[in-house]
């Protein structure tokens, strides 16, 4: 017998719920990315026709997608290329055809950069001396030198992945910028975002991440994230696909990469458990996962173990003269403004708050995910993460507070445009 759900009319899954939201939301992120898109090219001393040229052209892509539905997903993918990649190449070009006392590139791009150069001669990029190679001429936002100088502090993901890219560049150019692999990233990211939400949300989750305000300012400088939110992305996709040993090999690839995407496993994996992955086959994703990375720590470990420890573990977590000051906008900062810490470099049990935050934030998503079964969601959770946890911790930057919210902002966009009730309709219909 049909039930009174089946005689309603169907809308597909991912239809609007009001048509015009979509457009609204890349036109509202476009105007605080163009915005900040300028004042960067006016610092760097852009030709006021190229700035004329690039506003006219980000302009007419914006317009294309709200007016022409033909052409809708080609001119809303290159309107965020215009708005978040131009003024990154553009600072790619300006260092290293412009001499400047300064190097027009973030600490931890330049690092990474030069990470791999170092390994390329043979030099254990640990322990290594950035300052001599010429990190000491990154821009600092910092009150003090950059602990940067003198420790690597994410594991060796992070310059082992484009080191190919790096070294063939470097071959045939003589020269390599990070932020050419950053972009790369971004690409996985649109790309991988598409695929895990079709259609609408899919755009409105890509379109959010990309353009919320600020995050082309720090992407002109290198959002070094960003390696590592593809690689979750890609793990989630293949969760939902079911190719668990794949997920598995992708989360330890980004733990790997960097650190605290050991704080999206949990959350990845409530996903696999929600699309009936049974538990003996998260315990082989996890296996796997585990010899993924132990496959890029351990030759690095092995090679000096105690300048690794030194650079990864101590100095992040530690307290002392060899423990990364406090500073931030995080509940560190607060602390230490309040008089509740002392120093900058006194020791204070931050880990483990964060294991506790960490904890609580990964059987919060765990229950959500079981009951509400909704694929953006498991974004939100990884951002909120990334936010509580980092937030905490010893020291909380931009970076950090961007982190979470483009994740967030990735996932709330995308649920925006999904049907209410649809999985409770499915459930009906199938019962029926």
């Amino acid at each position: 017998m049909a039930s009174a759900v089946d005689a309603r009319p169907a809308r597909p899954a991912g239809a609007p719920l009001n048509a015009p939201a979509d457009l609204l939301v890349l036109v509202l992120l476009a105007i605080p990315a163009a915005l900040i898109g300028w004042q960067i090219a006016s610092v760097w001393s852009w030709p006021v026709t190229w700035r004329v040229a690039w506003a006219a052209l980000s302009t007419g892509l914006v317009l294309a997608a709200v007016l022409r539905p033909a052409v809708r997903e080609l001119a809303s993918a290159a309107a965020v290329a215009s708005l978040y990649a131009v003024p990154v190449v553009g600072g790619i070009v300006r260092w290293h055809l412009q001499s400047a006392g300064t190097a027009l590139i973030g600490d931890g791009a330049l690092q990474t950069q030069l990470a791999g150069s170092f390994l390329l001669q043979g030099i254990d990029p640990y322990g290594a001396d950035y300052a001599a190679a010429g990190l000491g001429r990154a821009p600092w936002s910092e009150p003090f030198p950059s602990p940067a100088l003198h420790h690597l502090v994410t594991w060796p993901g992070q310059f082992l992945l484009p080191l190919p890219v790096q070294a063939a560049a470097s071959a045939a150019l003589g020269w390599w910028d990070e932020r050419w692999f950053l972009l790369l990233a971004a690409v996985a990211i649109w790309i991988l975002l598409r695929r895990l939400l079709p259609a609408i949300p899919g755009r409105l989750a890509a379109v959010a991440l990309f353009l919320l305000p600020a995050h082309n300012l720090v992407a002109v400088l290198g959002d070094n994230d960003l390696p590592a939110v593809a690689l979750i992305l890609a793990a989630l996709l293949a969760a939902d696909r079911r190719r668990f040993i794949w997920m598995g090999a992708l989360l330890g690839l980004a733990v790997a990469t960097k650190q605290h995407a050991l704080l999206a496993v949990p959350i990845v994996l409530a996903w696999a458990s929600v699309k009936g992955a049974p538990r003996r086959v998260l315990g082989l994703a996890a296996a796997a996962g585990a010899a993924v990375t132990a496959a890029l720590v351990l030759p690095f470990l092995i090679w000096n173990p105690s300048t690794f420890v030194q650079d990864t573990v101590t100095f992040l977590i530690g307290s002392g003269a060899q423990a990364y000051p406090i500073n931030g906008m995080g509940l560190s900062a607060m602390l230490l403004e309040a008089g509740i810490i002392h120093g900058a470099r006194d020791a204070f049990p931050f880990a483990v708050l964060e294991v506790g935050m960490a904890a609580s934030v990964w059987i919060a998503a765990w229950r959500w995910l079981r009951r509400r079964r909704q694929l953006a969601d498991v974004l939100t959770w990884c951002g909120i993460a990334f936010l509580l946890v980092l937030f905490i911790s010893r020291y909380f930057h931009d970076t950090h507070l961007l982190l979470g919210g483009e994740l967030i902002a990735a996932g709330v966009f995308a649920r925006w445009r999904a049907r209410p009730g649809a999985a409770e309709v499915g459930r009906l219909r199938s019962a029926a």
